[in-house]
């Protein structure tokens, strides 16, 4: 009997010629990655994980001030990054991680830290140098940290207008002028790789950042870009990302 029934349901099974046959699998080539926001804009995506130390020395900022402390900086293609302030004996240590669509915003400190979500409808990270306001020229406010080079190519600023010494060697230096708006930057001779942004107006300096380090050569680490796992994530309402700041009236 019960070889009658496996041999019942060998008849009901399906012939293997009637089996659906999957599709083929065509090797058709990826489509490549965005070079331009949805707005137009440039797009700064470093190939290689580019992590970098800044410090704010921008003219009247006191040094002690926490805005002039030394920040560590991590970015990797379109979608990441992670910004480290010093360690405060009030603050703690805030860190900012961003895996598109993805935020989230940590103390190391505490071990604690807030979730939100991009609400898009464009999920990039940008990362400016120069501050967002109403004076900022427009074609200043694509100049990116871990795209300086990027920008001066841009901006026909590749070729530096002369040589200084820097330290145990030399420097590039690098400027765009729009107006009376002019941006400095000065590159190391042999790796090219940023050492100091100046931004100044009218002659008068308005903006200065200084990398102590820079390197956009390193291993890839994906865990850079999101949370310990020993840290309290709470979540947060959805991000309303600021309105582009618009530029002032014309001087009659």
């Amino acid at each position: 009997m019960r070889r009658a029934a496996i041999a019942f349901s060998a008849l009901l099974a399906t012939p293997a010629w009637a089996q659906p046959v999957p599709p083929p699998q065509l090797d058709l080539p990826k489509p490549a990655p965005p070079t331009t926001t949805l707005s137009g804009e440039p797009l700064c995506a470093p190939e290689k994980l580019t992590r970098m130390v800044v410090r704010n020395i921008s003219p009247g900022l006191p040094a002690a001030a926490p805005a002039a402390q030394p920040r560590t900086l991590y970015r990797q293609g379109a979608l990441y990054m992670r910004s480290e302030e010093s360690p405060d004996p009030s603050r703690g240590q805030p860190v900012v991680i961003v895996a598109e669509p993805d935020i989230w915003m940590v103390n190391l400190s505490t071990r604690t830290g807030q979730h939100q979500v991009d609400p898009g409808p464009e999920f990039v990270v940008r990362a400016p140098v120069l501050p967002m306001t109403a004076e900022t020229p427009p074609q200043f406010r694509s100049l990116e940290y871990g795209c300086e080079l990027e920008f001066l190519r841009r901006n026909g600023a590749e070729s530096p207008i002369q040589v200084v010494p820097w330290g145990e060697g030399k420097a590039t230096v690098h400027q765009v002028t729009v107006g009376e708006h002019m941006l400095s930057l000065l590159l190391t001779e042999r790796r090219q790789a940023p050492l100091l942004v100046a931004y100044s107006r009218a002659g008068k300096g308005v903006f200065m950042m200084r990398y102590d380090e820079f390197r956009n050569d390193l291993t890839d680490r994906p865990g850079l870009f999101a949370p310990s796992k020993d840290m309290k994530i709470t979540e947060a309402g959805p991000l309303n990302r600021p309105a582009a700041p618009t530029a002032p009236p014309p001087k009659p």
